[in-house]
């Protein structure tokens, strides 16, 4: 039932490009220290959005709502997308569905769930975690009208079919994780709001939490020409870098043999995505798309970040309810266990 976080005997299963017995789903310690209305901050090691928020000068690269300390947890992220089958990998590597509207997207899971999403079975996970509270009222307000009112759906893991997995509807839908909003949130941050895809990211979902729970808006900071121009390329760069040596997103550098030469398969793969998060084209690998944005002086970016959201880098400590605290340590720390499923 939806609202109850069970403990359960289950064969330990994980993560998006590998088999799926290695860290989808597992177990972790009943809870961690995170109260009730934190957003957890985590810093990945690598990965399209590290590139980007690097370029940007900033740090954290994800955030989650807990409910608690014995509770769930809302985000939103993505799954790595599938590579097309050949030969229509060779001109567009990534499957456009899955890359446009991001699986699983928003959705709301149990501590093994989100622990096993940080965590592999090696321990391999984010060079840095931390969580924040400030306003404690006023933070569990927001956690409650998300857990307790928001409109949502049950469906069960994609990885173990017993295990049911929540997830927040907007607008009607379901919703994608889009790599658009790094370049326009659009109107998510209000409400009702609207976007691209039906799409959030982690940290314009905590904004529009913010304003559901009427705490008020959160509002958007826009990028400067020459930091989404320096994003653009180290984005690009890195999904070519990530291709060329199999990794993240990437299962099978052959394919650059298989493919005629002047396919140039890992070039055509970091115009894809950068084509998508510069301008919602996910669908074609050309670079005149990403470029045109990237060389247009007037061209900027508005979103929220995670370090927005916290108050840190450039952004204000009256930005949210959360940012005017400091960093703690997340630690899974309390008695039992309990086994849970990401996607």
């Amino acid at each position: 039932m939806h609202r109850v976080l069970v403990a359960c005997v289950v064969a330990l299963t994980l993560m998006a490009t590998v088999p799926a017995t290695a860290s989808e789903c597992g177990y972790t310690s009943a809870g961690w220290n995170a109260p009730n209305g934190a957003v957890v901050f985590s810093r990945s090691d690598d990965g399209p959005i590290r590139n980007v928020i690097d370029a940007i000068g900033e740090f954290r690269t994800h955030s989650m709502l807990s409910h608690g300390v014995l509770g769930g947890v809302t985000h939103a992220t993505m799954r790595d997308p599938d590579q097309n089958s050949w030969p229509t990998v060779c001109g567009t590597p990534l499957k456009v569905d899955q890359l446009r509207n991001g699986y699983p997207g928003l959705e709301q899971i149990n501590q093994g769930g989100i622990y096993h999403f940080l965590y592999d079975v090696d321990g391999h996970g984010p060079e840095w975690t931390a969580w924040q509270l400030g306003d404690a009222a006023g933070a569990a307000q927001v956690a409650d009208n998300i857990w307790f009112n928001h409109e949502y759906v049950t469906d069960a893991s994609r990885v173990d079919s017993s295990q049911p997995i929540d997830r927040l509807l907007w607008n009607g839908a379901r919703v994608s994780y889009s790599l658009f909003q790094y370049r326009d949130l659009e109107s998510v941050h209000t409400i009702p709001g609207s976007a691209a895809n039906n799409g959030m990211v982690c940290s314009t979902f905590l904004a529009y939490a913010h304003n559901y729970a009427g705490r008020g808006v959160v509002t958007a900071h826009t990028y400067p020409h020459e930091l989404i121009a320096n994003a653009s390329n180290t984005l690009h760069t890195g999904v070519h870098a990530q291709c060329k040596s199999s990794l993240g997103w990437f299962e099978n550098v052959a394919l650059s043999v298989i493919c005629p030469i002047f396919w140039n398969v890992c070039t055509n793969a970091g115009n894809q995505v950068a084509n998508c998060m510069s301008a919602n084209r996910c669908d074609t690998s050309t670079s005149t798309i990403w470029r045109a944005v990237r060389d247009d002086p007037n061209a900027t970016a508005t979103s929220i970040s995670p370090d927005r959201i916290g108050g840190w880098s450039v952004h204000p400590v009256t930005s949210t309810l959360w940012a005017n605290d400091y960093s703690h340590q997340l630690q899974w720390n309390s008695g039992g266990n309990v086994y849970g499923c990401w996607q």
